[in-house]
């Protein structure tokens, strides 16, 4: 982390242009996409009652968590140091007329208040979701501020009636829903389909949202085998959550192509030059090889192979096959965004670029991990009432 940071700031120092801003916004949106359906995962299981999927529920939580001190300072950062390499339109200098929206302070308000709002709400659900789970033993040991930490929770669980907490998530979980579509959209728009003049289609930020899920699903199993390293979980997750989070990401990959293909067949049977540029940018050219590697990569082998459901049982196939996924979503965003910055990058280029990088990824990790060192990482309360109705979360065991 340190690593990626001091090398980032030894480029800044460097007059850096558009392509390390390109990159550093890349890894941004990416990870801010993938953690905050963590939370959004718990509130859609919470609402369609998927009992299989509650061992995940507070690693999903601690994800969006994890990402939050990112999420805002990563983009003020490009705002006050970095936007005028990305937006092209900050810069009106063909003195065209651009609309109210495209204004600097706007691009500012909108996307802090959005992500202020969603990770408010998301600290909400988070903590009401951990009362259950909260015991007096807890703020007995560890640091000064972890004990105040649990006697403040252990005061608020005691004037809670836990009983009604099922259904008082219940009702949160929509609430999640709805707030996570606001900072995502706002994101679609200005690092996607913003940057590019005169490009305008009501379906993109669906379709990078979908991105979101599809790769947000992928990391939960990534994730839980980083943390069955450190922790003794593997009973909680048998065959059955990785047989269905594969049929998920099954449903993810299919929704993800058809939006893409919507999006593409729409402007091109229209005839639409400023709607198809940017995919016809993509596709051929300079960025083709990318393009056609990251259909590989999101829908071509995640589709062949979860077909067969020997592979969505077995745990280390499961994890190649979520990390080609990932790779795929993370060189989505590079194109959404790269070349609309520049016509000839060559990803990786530099060994910056590839230790910036790795820092942010290791800075998540790291954050992360010391929210597994401080909070239960498992719902024992919630799989104890499946537990009472006869459900079995030990059955299974990985292969």
């Amino acid at each position: 982390t340190f690593a990626g940071m001091a090398t980032y700031f030894y480029v800044l120092l460097k007059n850096p242009g558009p392509h390390a801003w390109g990159l550093f916004s890349v890894n941004f949106v990416f990870l801010l996409g993938v953690t905050q359906f963590g939370v959004v995962f718990a509130a859609i299981m919470r609402i369609v009652k998927a009992k299989w999927s509650k061992p995940f529920f507070r690693l999903a939580e601690l994800t969006t968590i994890a990402f939050f001190p990112f999420a805002i300072v990563a983009f003020l950062f490009i705002y006050f140091y970095g936007r005028h390499e990305i937006f092209y339109w900050l810069d009106n200098s063909s003195g065209e007329h651009h609309s109210p929206w495209l204004n600097e302070q706007l691009l500012l308000y909108r996307n802090v208040i959005a992500q202020l709002i969603f990770y408010a709400v998301s600290f909400w659900y988070f903590i009401n979701a951990l009362l259950p789970d909260v015991h007096a033993s807890d703020a007995e040991s560890g640091p000064v501020w972890r004990r105040a930490m649990y006697r403040k929770l252990l005061a608020m669980k005691a004037k809670r009636d836990m009983s009604q907490m099922p259904h008082k998530l219940y009702d949160m979980s929509i609430i999640i829903c709805i707030v996570f579509f606001l900072p995502n959209t706002f994101i679609a728009w200005d690092f996607g389909m913003m940057l590019y003049p005169h490009y305008h289609s009501t379906i993109y930020p669906l379709y990078f949202i979908m991105g979101n899920l599809f790769a947000g699903a992928a990391s939960l199993i990534l994730l839980h085998n980083i943390l069955s390293q450190f922790i003794s979980i593997k009973e909680f997750f048998g065959v059955r959550q990785v047989q269905n989070m594969g049929v998920l990401l099954t449903a993810f990959a299919l929704l993800w192509l058809y939006l893409h293909w919507a999006q593409f067949f729409v402007t091109w049977f229209g005839n639409l030059p400023h709607e198809y540029a940017p995919i016809w940018k993509q596709m051929y050219g300079h960025y083709a090889p990318l393009f056609w590697i990251m259909m590989l990569f999101v829908v071509g082998i995640p589709i062949v192979f979860l077909i067969f459901q020997k592979i969505k049982q077995t745990q280390w196939t499961m994890e190649v096959l979520t990390l080609v996924m990932l790779v795929g979503i993370w060189i989505n965003r590079y194109l959404n965004i790269m070349p609309a910055i520049s016509d000839d990058h060559l990803i990786f280029s530099t060994l910056a670029e590839g230790v910036i990088t790795a820092g942010w990824f290791a800075g998540f990790l790291f954050v992360l991990l010391v929210l597994f060192n401080h909070f239960p990482v498992i719902p024992l309360s919630e799989l104890a009432t499946d537990a009472g109705e006869g459900l079995e979360y030990h059955t299974y065991t990985f292969k």
